[in-house]
């Protein structure tokens, strides 16, 4: 168990919430309340899911830096419903196997759905969203081919 995973439980079970993982979701640790099996929310840093607010749950969020250098080449934005069923390394080899970077976030949604499809069947499909930031392009567009024509024109 990972020291940021152990605060966070700790946190949770201080505040009375419970956190454990459901029998066909090993390591899929999830947040319930005290004396009843719901909500199972996969996550203790949220906004909204107000019944498991003074259980534990917060909305401040982590933040952590990186430096960004020349060899990074993207970065994935994405919601729990993608990383429950997606690892890092699938993520970037989506991302990375596409041919046109504007069809990477879409890409990488529909194979989430896919996975779920296989992976979860029992369970209600999450919500799949991303967002895919490049940090180079091989080759610029004019500033003027995408700001449209009536924009700052008179």
């Amino acid at each position: 168990m990972d020291a940021v995973f152990a605060e966070e439980a700790e946190r949770i079970t201080e505040c009375n919430g419970r956190v454990f993982c459901l029998g066909d979701e090993p390591g899929v640790h999830r947040v319930w309340l005290p004396n009843v099996e719901k909500p199972g929310l996969a996550m203790s840093r949220a906004f909204g899911d107000y019944c498991l607010k003074d259980y534990g749950l917060i909305s401040v969020p982590e933040v952590t830096q990186r430096l960004i250098t020349g060899a990074d080449q993207f970065m994935v934005l994405a919601t729990d419903g993608v990383w429950d069923v997606v690892s890092n390394q699938e993520a970037v080899n989506i991302v990375s196997s596409t041919k046109d970077r504007r069809e990477s976030a879409r890409k990488l949604v529909k194979c989430a759905v896919h996975a779920w499809k296989r992976k979860r069947r029992d369970i209600a499909l999450d919500d799949c969203s991303a967002i895919c930031l490049f940090f180079h392009s091989p080759h610029p567009e004019p500033i003027d081919s995408v700001i449209p024509m009536s924009c700052g024109k008179t």
